[in-house]
Order: structure tokens, then sequence, then C-alpha cells
């Protein structure tokens, strides 16, 4: 029997740390989908629609895997793909206390739905979305941290900053002025 996993975040911007806990889940299930969903608490920086587009992009080398959009619990997003397991990336001690925490009450809402924790490579632990926006916001590069389509989306919309790290892109701008409107 074909075993099929979710694996959801806001993925803004999908970042390497996430693609290599993409690519190591694929390799363990027969199906994997990858669920962009908004997060209450997150101001994002790419709608949607562009986070999709990007993961679909990054992942497009692994025939396992499909994307889609979900507005909802995460358990709600795994029913609608046909997920019997929940697949979450740990990156550290931090992550562990929330992570139990969201599978005790992931277990709670959905008993079906096994939630499997992969801990993060060591050359990937560090890096966060989080992170990576704050770099965007000073106009420093983050090629080394994003799958190359969000690199080059990044710098097709003057948000990452190119060759010379002290010129002035839109970034910092486009953040604040996300912040602005809070």
């Amino acid at each position: 029997m074909a075993v099929k996993a979710a694996f959801c975040g806001t993925f803004d911007p999908v970042t390497n740390g996430h693609l290599a806990l993409i690519e190591r889940a694929a390799a363990q299930f027969d199906f994997l989908t990858v669920v962009v969903s908004p997060n209450s608490s997150k101001q994002c920086l790419l709608s949607a629609d562009e986070r999709r587009t990007l993961l679909e992009q990054s992942v497009a080398h692994l025939p396992n895997v499909t994307v889609m959009q979900y507005e909802g619990l995460a358990t709600e997003a795994a029913r609608k793909a046909g997920a019997s397991v929940l697949v979450r990336g740990l990156r550290g001690a931090v992550d562990a206390d929330y992570e139990y925490n969201m599978a005790q009450m992931n277990r709670r809402i959905a008993p079906e739905i096994e939630t499997v924790l992969l801990f993060s490579d060591p050359e990937t632990a560090l890096i966060s979305s989080s992170n990576v926006r704050e770099l965007l916001r000073y106009h420093l590069p983050v090629d080394d941290l994003v799958p190359l389509p969000v690199n080059a989306w990044l710098q097709e919309q003057s948000l990452a900053a190119g060759t010379d790290t002290h010129q002035e892109s839109a970034a910092g701008n486009h953040l604040q002025s996300k912040e602005e409107g809070k």
C-alpha cells in the first residue's frame, strides 16, 4: 500500500533547509504533498500564489512530490491530500517543545494521521525563512540560503542583493511597508 505524506508550512520564502527536508521526506514516502498554508501569527513577504509557484519550481526534480495551497489546519490539509503522515522539520531544541505540542494537538484532532519529525541537517539547521527575510531587509545576499528559483525570483523583484551587497534594493522598503500595514 502506498504511503502518502504531507509537509505543511508557510514557506515565506522556501529555503534550502525546507528543500533538504522535502527531499528526505520524498525518499521515505511514496507520495509527498507540500502544502503552502498561512500562519496567522506571520506577516508574509510573498503571496501564497508566489510561494506555491516557487515551491513547484524548487521541487520539480522530485517526481513523487506535488504542491498545493490550503487555508486551514495542517490535519485538514493532510486529509485533503489523502496523507496518513504529517511530516514536520525539527531544527533544534527550540523547535522541540513547539513541535511536541503541535503533534499532540494534531493527534487529538486527527488520530488517524501520524506526525513524523525529521531532524534538519547540520548544514541547514540555522536557515529559516525569518533569517532570510531579515537579511533581505538589510540588502544582504541570500543565494546560499534559498533554492535557485527563489533566488532568481528575488533578484527579478529587486528584493535580493546582487553582487554588490551595498547597492540599494527594494527589499528594505518592501518589508518596511509590509510592517507598516500591520
